[in-house]
């Protein structure tokens, strides 16, 4: 991650988790650089970031962790496709409110559709990432920034 604007890059990570937090209260911990490949083994979403800066954000975590989170956003269970639809949405909101804090600090990015992920999936084409583990009552989650060489 040497040949990234670390400031675009800082100001990015604390967009996200500040947009994760407007939606539910997690407990993150310290960010921790990570090389590829990434390991997911129950439900992710993947947003693709295009414009100043380019890369990916991803949030993994138990299926729980995505449950307690439609529930506290929605007031009901969500199973199933439901949940699964879920995913796609909560990453498509954090993704959105992150490009809106981005514009406010006049750096301009773009967001494509999620891509959901089920299951042990290995996830790899970038060689390091920004990784923030967080828990939402217990359960685990990580959010990463995987970017794009010179940015």
């Amino acid at each position: 991650m040497s040949n990234l604007n670390t400031g675009n890059i800082t100001v990015l990570l604390n967009a996200a988790l500040s947009s994760i937090h407007e939606l539910v209260q997690i407990k993150s911990d310290k960010p921790q650089i990570m090389n590829a490949p990434l390991l997911q083994t129950d439900y992710g979403v993947l947003i693709g970031i295009i414009g100043d800066l380019r890369g990916r954000l991803f949030i993994l975590g138990e299926a729980s962790i995505f449950a307690q989170a439609g529930q506290m956003m929605y007031g009901m269970e969500l199973d199933g496709e439901m949940l699964e639809s879920f995913v796609g949405e909560f990453g498509n909101s954090v993704a959105g409110h992150t490009a809106t804090k981005m514009y406010d600090q006049s750096v301009k990015i773009d967001i494509t559709p999620p891509t959901t992920m089920q299951g042990k999936v290995k996830l790899g084409g970038f060689s390091t990432a920004l990784s923030v583990p967080f828990t939402l009552n217990g359960a685990k989650g990580q959010l990463v920034l995987a970017m794009e060489e010179g940015q």
